[in-house]
């Protein structure tokens, strides 16, 4: 399909910094705001606009956040919690069954190379192998600092694979019904076309690497491709483009439909989207209202043990039985939020049409019947609304700020020489302070994208953010992108258009480039702010309706329709990924939207070379990705920048010390995990779950003497 794209010029600073890479250049000077690096203890979390408005008990929605993140009730399986996929410092650190076969590309089969390029040998990858550090990375190449790829240098490559690793879930399974005082829903079989062992259907694996949460307060946007919307909506992550009221307010007596439009939230608008997914958390078809229903029926963390000295949940831990909290989750939600969000029991709420719940709901008059399944009390049906606050609170205390770097940056720590040599070449010609900006170390952060006020506080979002998106120069003429995520030639992304010498007729994950999948009668927008901003202004067609226009940034201030370029409209966001911040980086392997890569070394290497497919992704390639020629055949070099990201990790992180303690977590470690064991003894004897034991404020090494958290495949972080 051929598609027409634009652009914003480089930043005179972002330009000096290609400069220096391509020319070998040293370190830029500390007044250079975007390479200057500053403690992450400076920036104050961004909280959301009016948050007063919708949180009574700032204290309690924390504690019904962290209930409710690590509760494995919330899955249709009674396995799958958020921290099922974010319990290893945000992250995910299991090796089996981690596979995707990029269906996001439109692949099925695993361990396929649809390039022409040698694939790995049979068996190396495909459902519910374990990944060892030999298949890793996953493009191979026989001189790590030359790129391989079709059109450039294709006799370099070793193998390559598409497949993804990322992390797994659910299986394939139609919801039928919540089952009221059962953490599993009921559900009929489906056949899954993908994910099976031996004829049966086996987890699910997710289509992209799973980021960290901690430090996630700061991103503009999250998930890699930003769908996870700075507005919340209350219901799902697509803030505005949802045009629906998804809030009941008791006006005077009477529930009213409310719409919510909640700037600087977007963990919110992450938190809502697992819940449902039919690849993470979910049984296919489940609903918002039924999801509460189910979780205000059970006691919270009911088969998981609370530990007694826990930061957040330690005072309300039940030491009576043993396992979860003594408040129920009614109580919680009364304490966490204004009366006017559940306090209205005279009405209730059904399905429109109950075989179709996205057909929204709607308000009958009397009671809800507790014993009825299809009808919803306002708490119930604003469970969506009070699960995605309550986790953004609590993911907003999952700050890292107390590295070795942040402490050498307030002037209380050293740097080694090592480290030092690493920071020189991060912020000069390695060109990494392009996009690893700033104390965030991302240049998708709120402060970046929206600008700041003169304490540094991010100003409230208007109309217009400063940053939103850009005219960049490619190698292809200008292109139309959104700051914070760009294409560094991770994976092929090549030119839709056939007549590009560039095309490939097989593409892989479009990231920022894809759409927001709400379907019919909604319509299905893009999600780059570029691709909306040129529909805005009547460039593309159709043009927005009012109701998302206004939410909508405007193009870069000096740009006009009028503009010599050589392809007027070009976007060039197919391929782009959200920019990570990089504390803690250590920890949170493997590496990438594709995960695709086990250790920060090999990460170097890629970065050394220039990306892994440059030529092939020229339409959409970001021109700040360049062949490192300091680094280029240097080990030495390669591993200073190494032992630099090192001394981003935080010890508390690492040691799990307050706030990053957590309760009892069971996650499966083999796709053929069952649905269900049962009880909590059933977890603890069944060989296809880990436990993760509770670990206290104290921490697991100092207080249980459990050990620290290691790398990925617990590989040395300088192994090539």
């Amino acid at each position: 399909m051929s598609r027409r794209r634009y652009g914003k010029l480089i930043p005179g600073v972002i330009l000096a910094i290609f400069l220096a890479g391509a020319l070998g250049g040293i370190a830029l000077t500390s007044g250079t705001a975007w390479a200057q690096l500053a403690s992450l203890k400076t920036v104050p979390p961004p909280e959301p606009l009016n948050l007063n408005n919708f949180i009574k008990n700032r204290t309690a929605a924390i504690q019904l956040g962290k209930a409710l993140f690590w509760d494995m009730q919330v899955g249709s399986d009674g396995v799958q919690a958020c921290a099922t996929c974010h319990f290893h410092a945000g992250a995910d650190s299991r090796t089996r069954n981690q596979l995707n076969p990029d269906v996001l590309g439109g692949d099925t089969i695993f361990n396929n190379n649809l390039l022409g390029l040698p694939a790995p040998a049979a068996g190396q990858f495909g459902p519910n192998v374990n990944l060892t550090a030999a298949r890793f990375p996953f493009h191979k190449l026989t001189n790590r600092d030359l790129v391989g790829e079709p059109l450039q240098n294709p006799g370099n490559v070793v193998s390559d694979v598409n497949d993804v690793c990322s992390s797994q879930g659910v299986q394939l399974r139609q919801f039928v019904d919540i089952v009221l005082g059962n953490p599993v829903d009921a559900s009929s079989p489906l056949a899954d076309p993908v994910f099976q062992l031996g004829g049966g259907n086996i987890r699910r694996v997710e289509p992209r690497n799973t980021p960290s949460t901690i430090n996630a307060v700061y991103n503009f946007a999250n998930f890699w491709d930003g769908r996870a919307n700075n507005i919340f909506n209350g219901n799902n992550p697509f803030g505005p483009a949802d045009p629906r009221s998804h809030v009941f307010a008791n006006v005077s007596g009477s529930l009213a439909p409310q719409l919510l439009r909640l700037r600087q939230s977007s963990l919110a608008s992450q938190a809502v989207g697992p819940p449902l997914s039919d690849f993470e958390m979910s049984w296919q078809g489940r609903s918002w209202p039924k999801l509460g229903k189910k979780m205000i029926s059970l006691k919270p963390l009911a088969q998981q043990v609370v530990h007694p000295s826990d930061s957040v949940l330690g005072p309300l831990a039940d030491s009576v039985t043993g396992t979860g909290l003594t408040p129920t989750y009614t109580a919680m939600i009364r304490q966490a939020f204004p009366n006017k969000y559940w306090n209205n029991t005279a009405e209730h709420l059904e399905f429109i049409d109950p075989l179709n719940p996205g057909q929204g709901l709607q308000i009958v008059p009397g009671p809800a019947n507790p014993a009825d399944t299809g009808q919803f009390t306002q708490m119930e049906a604003n469970f969506s609304f009070f699960f995605g606050l309550a986790v953004q609170l609590y993911e907003a205390t999952l700050v890292a700020n107390d590295s070795p770097l942040d402490r050498f940056l307030e002037g209380s720590g050293a740097q080694t020489v090592q480290e030092a040599r690493g920071m020189n070449t991060f912020l000069g010609a390695g060109g990494c302070a392009a996009c690893h900006a700033l104390a965030e170390l991302t240049d998708v952060a709120v402060r970046q994208i929206q600008g700041v006020n003169l304490n540094g506080i991010p100003v409230p979002f208007n109309r217009n953010p400063l940053n939103a998106d850009e005219n960049m120069a490619l190698l292809t003429g200008r292109g139309l992108y959104d700051n914070g995520w760009h294409n560094n030639g991770v994976r092929p992304g090549g030119s839709t258009d056939p007549a590009s010498p560039a095309f490939l007729a097989v593409n892989e994950d479009q990231g920022r480039g894809g759409s927001t999948g709400l379907g019919a009668p909604l319509e299905n927008f893009p999600l780059a702010f570029s691709e909306l901003g040129l529909r805005k202004i009547g460039f593309l067609a159709p043009p927005l309706p009012a109701f998302l226009a206004s939410f909508v940034p405007n193009l870069p201030l000096g740009f006009q329709p009028e503009d010599t370029l050589p392809d007027p409209g070009r976007l060039a966001t197919f391929g782009i990924f959200k920019t990570p911040g990089l504390r803690n980086v250590e920890l949170t392997g493997p590496y990438f939207h594709s995960g695709g890569h086990a250790t920060l070394r090999q990460v170097v290497d890629f970065y050394t070379r220039g990306g892994d497919f440059p030529v092939t992704n020229n339409m959409d390639f970001d021109p700040g990705v360049f062949p490192i020629g300091k680094l280029d055949a240097s080990p030495a070099r390669k591993n200073e920048v190494v032992a630099f990201m090192l001394s981003m990790t935080d010890a508390r992180v690492k040691n799990e010390t307050a706030p990053f303690d957590h309760p009892e977590l069971f996650i499966p470690i083999d796709g053929r995990a069952p649905v269900s064991t049962g009880s909590r003894a059933g977890f603890v004897a069944n060989a296809r779950f880990q436990r993760i034991p509770p670990v206290g404020g104290v921490g697991g090494l100092p207080g249980e003497g459990l050990p620290a958290l290691t790398p990925f495949l617990n590989a040395n972080p300088f192994t090539p």
